[in-house]
């Protein structure tokens, strides 16, 4: 895979990432979405906070990336690390909620946000990633 692959896979990863977060966030915090003729609400202010901080810096990681800066380097691995830890915690707390779709979200978020782990691990031992 070219740096440019790599880096745009990597970036489109993260900012699919924040942006779930980013909407999590929201219905957490009460907003309802509707979806044709259903309607999605899952109020938690529990975990609306801190996916919204997750969403932000997730997206900072995911904006370095795309843009190529050099701080790319540091800031998109942490900002994943940081989202997987806090993905870890808020699957255990859905897991004692046992609600389906909450469990199978954070499953999803954390396969995705173990893809992009692995893909900046390799774009940094080759020496790719950032300005």
């Amino acid at each position: 895979m070219n740096s440019t692959k790599l880096t745009m896979g990597i970036g489109a990863l993260l900012s699919l990432a924040a942006v779930t977060l980013a909407v999590a966030s929201m219905l957490h915090f009460g907003v309802a979405i509707q979806l044709g003729s259903a309607t999605i609400s899952d109020p938690f202010a529990g975990a609306a906070i801190p996916e919204a901080v997750i969403a932000v810096v997730v997206a900072a990681g995911a904006l370095t990336t795309f843009v190529r800066l050099a701080a790319a380097r540091w800031l998109a691995p942490a900002a994943t690390l940081f989202a997987l830890v806090g993905t870890v915690y808020g699957l255990t707390v859905t897991l004692r909620r046992g609600q389906v779709g909450d469990v199978a979200y954070h499953l999803a978020l954390l396969t995705m946000l173990v893809v992009a782990a692995i893909l900046l691990l390799s774009g940094l031992r080759r020496g790719i990633m950032g300005g």
